[in-house]
This record gives C-alpha cells, structure tokens and sequence, in this order.
C-alpha cells in the first residue's frame, strides 16, 4: 500500500465515525424541541434548525423551486436573497418576523400553528441582538 493510502484511510475512518456521533440522540427533527433562550441567540444552534424545520421542509423554501422564490436555508439567503427578509436590529421591518408575527399574510395558515411564542420572540430576539451568523 502506497503511504499516501494509510492518511487517506484514517481521515476516512475519522470522518465516518464524526459522522456516525452526530446521528445520536441530539439529533433535533421536530421543530416543537427547540427552545430559544431569553438572549444571545444563536444563528446555528437555534435559528438555522428552526427555520430548516419550519421552513424548508417539504420543499416550501428549500433551494430547489421554493415557494414565492424566498429559500430560507441558510444564513446567507436569509440575509440576502430578499432584502428585507431579515433587517438587522430591526425586527419590525423585518419579513420573516412579520409573517411569524402575523401581520404579514403567509397563504399556508398552518404556519401559526407550528410556531409557538417562544419561537416567535426567539426569532425576534435574534434579529434584535443584530441577526448574527454565530
């Protein structure tokens, strides 16, 4: 075996078991799990699997054909697919907060009925806090 192999075969090895961990019970897939804390929310602890499960499943704004063209999928169409999708500091005048909110129409009413009020202030919190990719 060429030792170009045997760094190739370890990495492998290490990348299979990482992957493996991840599958363990931390594995959130129900939207009702995550908890926003009061502050310093997260982008990818709290947001990202929020909106990812809410959002972009079923294909409703995942990359591929998303409804009204608006992918909520990652920090960077969030913040800049649309302009006002998310307005740093300003959750008001921010879309997602609105329509999370109500007071902008989203044509699947179900919506309000998968996101609880600590979903709602957490979004609103994480814009406030600046809407930061941390």
């Amino acid at each position: 075996m060429s030792p170009l192999w045997s760094p190739l075969i370890v990495a492998a090895m290490a990348v299979s078991c990482i992957a493996l961990a991840a599958c363990g019970d931390n594995v959130v897939t129900n939207p009702a799990d995550i908890i926003f804390p009061d502050t310093n929310v997260s982008f990818r602890a709290h947001v990202l699997p929020f909106i990812a499960l809410s959002c972009g499943v079923g294909g409703c704004h995942a990359d591929i054909n998303p409804a009204a063209g608006i992918r909520l999928t990652s920090y960077s169409t969030l913040m800049f697919d649309r302009g006002n999708l998310i307005v740093p500091g300003k959750p008001d005048e921010s879309l997602v907060i609105q329509v999370l909110n109500g007071t902008f129409s989203h044509p699947w009413g179900l919506l309000q009925e998968r996101v609880s009020a600590n979903h709602r202030s957490g979004m609103t919190q994480w814009v406030r806090e600046g809407a930061l990719n941390n």
